[in-house]
């Protein structure tokens, strides 16, 4: 019975014995649990604030591409006014060359028509001296002439002795003559009045040609001014330099637009090679990079 007895209180001893060692275990794993616990939620944070992380930057990175993509755009269509504004630069000096060119040509037309009719003048008032001259000898003659019959009385014809047929008359008789000479006169009137009608008419023609080289002129001086119209405002109130002055500016704006998008396309490369290293406390690395949706 004894022996039944101290052979009980050896097992009771020995299973108090496990059991302590079973409870000590059993803290131990659960002290190691609590520890491998506590790393776990350390690290799902970790991995939380990678994650957010990552999408923050996913989302910069798709911002500097949206802004990437308007940039170009901005800058396409700056290209695009600065190819209008050289070829309407280009359109415009064209323009104010020709227009140099008209003006040229239209103040060397007006100055040989000013020469040509200058001297038309000239020639005509010479030749109207020439005729009033002419007609006041001419007319001054025949009253002469005129006059000269006139006063002239007709005288019988004297008989000289011996000879029936020797008429004589006086000097201031000679109508004959007289006769001749005024028709000679006359016809040079007549020739000089149908000469005289003759330029006149010449100069009623060159009259009619001036009429029609001042309308050409008008013409020409409106065709003129209907261009300097077409030009704009905004072009006319600038000058050459103004014009370079601006194209010079949009040229530098393209280079510092180009500049910056260099830069961004560098930024954007380098949030891509962004890479971060989670280390787990069981001793396992996990790398994380920044994809590029």
């Amino acid at each position: 019975m004894e022996m039944d007895m101290e052979e009980y209180l050896k097992n009771m001893r020995s299973l108090r014995c496990q059991m302590n060692d079973i409870e000590e275990e059993a803290a131990k794993r659960s002290v190691e649990e609590q520890k491998q616990m506590t790393a776990i939620d350390v690290m799902e944070k970790d991995l939380e604030l990678v994650k957010s992380e990552t999408k923050q930057l996913n989302e910069e990175a798709k911002e500097m591409v949206r802004a990437r993509g308007q940039l170009c755009c901005q800058i396409v269509e700056k290209q695009q006014k600065i190819a209008v504004l050289e070829t309407e630069s280009s359109t415009l000096s064209q323009t104010l060359e020709l227009l140099q060119q008209e003006k040229l040509v239209l103040a060397a037309k007006f100055e040989e028509n000013r020469n040509y009719y200058t001297k038309v003048l000239e020639d005509l008032e010479a030749k109207l001296h020439d005729q009033k001259e002419w007609f006041s000898s001419n007319n001054h003659k025949m009253s002469e002439n005129i006059q000269l019959v006139e006063e002239s009385p007709v005288q019988q014809m004297d008989y000289t002795e011996g000879n029936a047929n020797n008429r004589t008359l006086p000097p201031e008789a000679k109508l004959d003559n007289m006769g001749d000479d005024t028709s000679d006169s006359y016809k040079d009137i007549v020739f000089q009045m149908e000469h005289a009608k003759a330029e006149l008419e010449e100069l009623r023609a060159k009259k009619s040609e001036i009429e029609l080289a001042i309308n050409e002129s008008k013409q020409l001086i409106q065709q003129f001014w209907n261009k300097i119209n077409t030009v704009p405002l905004e072009v006319k109130e600038l000058d050459m330099k103004a014009l370079e002055d601006e194209h010079n500016a949009l040229l530098a704006d393209k280079a510092g637009e180009a500049e910056y998008l260099k830069s961004l396309e560098d930024q954007i490369s380098q949030l891509k090679a962004i890479s971060h290293v989670v280390k787990c406390p069981c001793g396992e690395e996990y790398k994380v990079d920044l994809i590029d949706d």
